[in-house]
């Protein structure tokens, strides 16, 4: 049995199923070949799309924690440099969020990756 999918028909852009013979919005027949070819065009797109917010994720969450590093190192630099000792602030939030956010992303994107090779 083939596996059923969804994808935007043709006439009114709603989604509907890939075994649908009709429409269900507009009542345009939908041919199994155009149901199919439509359905993988928006699976590509779906991939892409993933593929893009997991990028997103590693990049944020690089910059996160690249702050978080900065932040901890700058003030402990200045309380090392003072006379009398001194104060500093580690920012574990940023660098925990920020490793954190950039694994979620790898993760996801190496998943997107071998999903395509199979």
């Amino acid at each position: 049995m083939p596996q059923v999918r969804v994808f935007q028909c043709p006439n009114c852009h709603e989604y509907i199923a890939t075994d649908a013979k009709n429409c269900r919005f507009c009542s345009a027949p939908i041919t199994p070949e155009v149901a199919q070819a439509d359905a993988n065009a928006q699976a590509i797109d779906n991939r892409k799309y993933r593929r893009k917010r997991y990028a997103v994720h590693m990049l944020s969450g690089a910059g996160l924690f690249v702050l978080g590093v900065g932040i901890t190192a700058v003030t402990f630099l200045a309380a090392s440099a003072s006379e009398g000792g001194g104060y500093y602030v580690v920012t574990w939030g940023f660098i925990l969020a920020g490793a954190g956010n950039f694994l979620y992303g790898l993760f996801g994107w190496l998943s997107e990756l071998k999903k395509s090779e199979l």
